[in-house]
């Protein structure tokens, strides 16, 4: 491969700026845990992730996920794109009213099923719009190759939140500290979504209510509302299944070890920050034989780098927590399999969306929800964390098959294949028995992680992007 030519194409800046961007930001963090749960009691802690569990079910409901027709829109509506962002935007805002009306309405009766106070109620509202703007607008920037943009908004969002936060912890809100971390964070993302607002709407020459565009919007982001929550219940029940069944210190070691595991996620969804644009445009000019070539590449790379990430693990949780928080070991290498499968299913998800067939997605991942409630249920109380561990692998596997189902046999464009699939499987399956046969021997991780980066060189040497 011409290493020159791969390090100038537009995919891997994306790709590089955003991997960076996400670690970084992941980084402050695992950072500051131990700074705010010295700055916070354990209720105020609690009301601090409640709030924050809300803040992020609401963005999706106020919103109706109409950012994420931002992305597809590029392609439909290529010669009045702002026009489209800034009319979907604009019925944002009416949908916005509205609920704000219902809010004034049936507050008490919505406030007794949150548990939040008054005041908290009514900013959680405006942080979650202002939420769902800021998400807009980077999706807007990301589909356009802004990826250096992109990257200050979110390090200045992430960096400024956390001081604001200590400062009115410390300075403001002394005697009731969960009001500091809640605002400190909250007021910088109401200030961001509306210097948002502001630019996205002024970018449009269109009268702002076009229903042609909100047509398109609604029929493509709403069938996804329901996806949406369902990826949350995915990823919060099993917490609550050990919590109850359990007790809160296997819910930590839980917890704990999924905050590990989540580099792999971050490392996912940095990569597919910048191909994400580039599939959807190929996918434009169906050049679906281009998006399986490049995909293989693809798919080795980040097999790779979930294997080095796998297999220095142990020393990870050795760094950032003492002893007592080594026995999440045991669960780390199903969780990386959980995560490897959703990154699997990210890769037939986009067939789903570019077809328009959301309401396919929604399917597909409240049927995974679903087996991983049944699973969790039925296991957790008698194995432990270890079978939440297993049994949310299994629904991730499950959600991976259901929408290969979809783009096989409903939508009929499966681009990878079978045989593509089977070798991503081959491969996860072989990095995690490496790992189990020698997860004790540093030694051996050590001359797994070398052979790693050979298999590394070799791919890039014989590869090449465009």
């Amino acid at each position: 491969m011409k290493i020159k030519a791969l390090l100038k194409n537009k995919v891997v800046k994306a790709g590089s700026w955003y991997t960076l961007t996400e670690f970084f930001i992941k980084g402050i963090t695992f950072l500051t845990i131990p700074i705010f749960t010295r700055l916070l009691t354990p209720a105020d802690y609690g009301v601090v992730s409640l709030y924050e569990t809300w803040v992020a079910i609401f963005t999706i409901i106020i919103g109706l996920n109409l950012n994420t027709s931002i992305t597809k829109g590029k392609y439909d509506f290529k010669d009045n794109y702002d026009a489209f962002v800034s009319s979907i935007i604009f019925l944002s805002v009416l949908l916005f009213f509205g609920y704000i009306v219902i809010f004034f309405l049936f507050g008490n009766f919505i406030e007794n099923i949150i548990g939040l106070s008054p005041i908290l109620l009514y900013f959680l509202i405006f942080q979650a719009y202002f939420t769902f703007v800021r998400n807009s607008l980077i999706a807007k920037l990301r589909v356009e190759y802004n990826y250096k943009l992109v990257s200050v908004i979110l390090i200045l969002i992430s960096i400024l939140g956390t001081l604001l936060s200590i400062y009115f912890i410390l300075f403001v809100f002394q005697e009731r500290p969960f009001l500091g971390k809640i605002l400190g964070s909250g007021i910088l993302i109401l200030i961001v979504g509306l210097v948002s607002l502001i630019y996205i709407i002024t970018r449009s020459r269109e009268k702002l209510w076009n229903f042609t565009y909100w047509k398109y919007g609604l029929a493509l982001s709403t069938p996804l509302i329901f996806a949406s929550l369902s990826g949350l219940l995915n990823a919060q029940f099993d917490r609550v299944i050990i919590n109850k069944y359990i007790g809160e210190v296997a819910t930590g070691l839980y917890s704990f070890a999924y905050n590990i595991g989540m580099i792999v996620t971050v490392l996912a969804h940095a990569l597919d920050q910048a191909w994400s644009p580039w599939v959807y445009e190929s996918m434009e000019n169906k050049k679906f034989d281009k998006i399986k070539s490049r995909g293989v590449t693809y798919r080795n790379v980040f097999s790779i780098a979930y294997a080095g990430l796998l297999f220095i693990s142990p020393e990870l949780i050795k760094i950032m927590a003492d002893e007592s928080y080594w026995k999440s070991l045991d669960i780390i290498p199903y969780i990386f399999i959980g995560y490897y499968f959703s990154y699997m299913y990210t890769l037939e998800v986009k067939t789903e969306f570019f077809y328009r067939k959301t309401g396919l997605i929604s399917v597909g991942t409240l049927l995974s929800a679903i087996i991983n409630i049944i699973l969790n249920i039925i296991f957790v109380p008698k194995y432990g964390y270890v079978a939440a561990a297993i049994t949310t692998s299994i629904s991730f596997l499950f959600l991976f098959i259901f929408h290969y189902l979809i783009t096989w046999k409903i939508i009929k464009r499966s681009i990878y294949g079978f045989k593509f699939h089977v070798i991503s499987i081959a491969y996860v399956i072989v990095i995690t028995l490496y790992y189990l046969m020698f997860m004790d021997s540093l030694l051996m991780r050590i001359i797994g992680i070398i052979i790693i980066l050979t298999i590394a060189l070799y791919i890039l040497r014989r590869s090449y992007i465009h």
